[in-house]
């Protein structure tokens, strides 16, 4: 026998479809404002990811050379390979550019629940949009995800990191040193690089700017708390909001938050991160801003934001707030009673499965009783017996194997009265259906326990 490898994931037919259904809520959701999906190589140059991030990046990378000596990686996220493909051959096309990929990514790191080296992220970005525009439509559709889910404990919350670089005197290499330590809050970090460059009295309005979150008003203690510096960028912010709700985003979706920062180089302006409280230690689900990079590929400078969100993480978020995720169901098991009729049932079969059901037959030829307990244990919702009596009266034997009930019909007949009920148990949202009004805030919550 063989382990799986460490950090990795064995997904059960149960499991996929949960992951299906939360990946296709995304992918619906993106299509409906106009994004279009692209995919990249799994692989890419080494070189791509160390010019985005710094040769330190290449410790977490799954890093090799291949039988021709080229130093590769596989992708640690996603937005690096989109815009290297922007910038060699996406940069002509009419802008805005607004896309959207899904997939599994790779870091080397330390493994634990709901932190694997083999994971899988959803990702938007919108290329050449004016910047609060663009901001609000990716921030409306990471929110509308949540939304879409039927989510009630997670939120976003936004920063801006560009108000942080305007009030730092620094130089560039200093100044990521300074939001690296205010990113992680390590203060002990914070004070020593600011000793460093003697400009301890920073230390003090920077601890608390960052420890300010909520509503619009912690704005202008933030602003107070930087000498009245970075106007600009809180009123940006307060833009945001207001587009926001025009989005019919209600505020208990989203705060503004001072201490998101993103310690990143290539970050430049608006910042978030969504968490899901009941997750612990790993409680990000994801994150994004404005950034960049395009120049960084060798293209011309413009205005880039985007997001991702981790597929795991959206999952065990769903299950920890007790989300009725649907399960697949088999519509009906398909039972020759007797080899003389395998042939008329492989033509039910057939014209069950070109309806759109999900339909299954016997491969073992077993009998009726033997194939009746499969079909429960499999959780088909009928049973569907093709015996010879029913084969010559062109009818089938019906059994309701919820309710136990048979009765004999058509074919016709019991086509017309499934309905496709593909996936079952179905979260509630105000993004599909319109059950709530845009402004009227979140779904109803779960009554139902968390599982596993």
């Amino acid at each position: 026998m063989f382990d799986r490898p460490r950090g990795t994931n064995d997904w059960s037919p149960e499991d996929m479809v949960k992951r299906r259904f939360v990946e296709s809520r995304f992918v619906q959701l993106a299509e409906s404002f106009g994004f279009r999906e692209v995919s990249t190589p799994t692989f890419e140059s080494l070189e791509l990811f160390t010019a985005k991030s710094g040769p330190a990046i290449v410790r977490e990378l799954y890093a090799f050379k291949d039988q021709g000596g080229r130093d590769l990686a596989l992708r640690p996220e996603f937005t690096a390979s989109i815009l290297r493909f922007y910038v060699s051959d996406l940069r002509s096309r009419p802008k805005p550019i607004k896309v959207y990929t899904s997939g599994n990514v790779f870091r080397y790191e330390e493994p634990q629940k709901g932190r694997y080296r083999e994971f899988f992220q959803l990702n938007a970005e919108i290329i050449g949009g004016d910047p609060l525009l663009a901001d609000a439509e990716v921030l409306a559709l990471a929110i509308g995800t949540m939304r879409s889910l039927a989510l009630n404990e997670v939120k976003a919350r936004i920063g801006n990191i560009g108000i942080l670089r305007d009030y730092l005197p620094f130089a560039p290499a200093d100044q990521a040193l300074i939001l690296h330590s205010l990113d992680k809050r390590n203060f002990t970090m914070l004070d020593a690089e600011l000793a460093r460059l003697g400009r301890t009295e920073l230390s003090e309005p920077l601890r608390k700017v960052v420890e300010l979150s909520g509503d619009a008003p912690i704005l202008d203690d933030a602003r107070e708390a930087l000498g009245g510096a970075g106007a600009q960028g809180f009123a940006y912010l307060r833009r945001l909001g207001v587009l926001l709700e025009a989005y019919g985003i209600s505020k208990s979706y989203f705060s503004f938050d001072m201490g998101v920062v993103r310690g990143l180089d290539y970050y430049t302006g608006m910042v978030f991160e969504i968490d899901s409280p009941l997750l612990g230690a790993e409680k990000q689900v994801g994150g994004g801003g404005a950034y960049s990079l395009a120049e960084v590929f060798g293209g011309e400078r413009v205005t880039q934001t985007g997001f991702a969100l981790g597929l795991d993480r959206l999952v065990m978020a769903a299950v920890a707030e007790g989300v009725p995720l649907p399960g697949r169901r088999l519509t009906a098991y398909v039972v020759p009673v007797g080899e003389s009729t395998r042939e008329a049932a492989l033509r039910v079969l057939s014209r069950l499965r070109r309806e759109g059901f999900a339909a299954d037959i016997d491969l073992l030829g077993r009998g009726p009783s033997k194939n009746l307990d499969y079909a429960n244990a499999v959780r088909a919702r009928f049973a569907v017996l093709v015996g010879e009596n029913e084969t010559k009266r062109n009818v089938v034997a019906v059994k309701n194997l919820e309710s136990g009930k048979q009765e004999e019909m058509s074919l016709d007949d019991f086509v017309a009265s499934l309905r496709p009920v593909l996936w079952e148990g179905e979260p509630k949202s105000d993004a599909q259906g319109r059950e709530q009004s845009a402004g009227s805030g979140r779904p109803k919550k779960s009554r139902k326990k968390p599982r596993g």
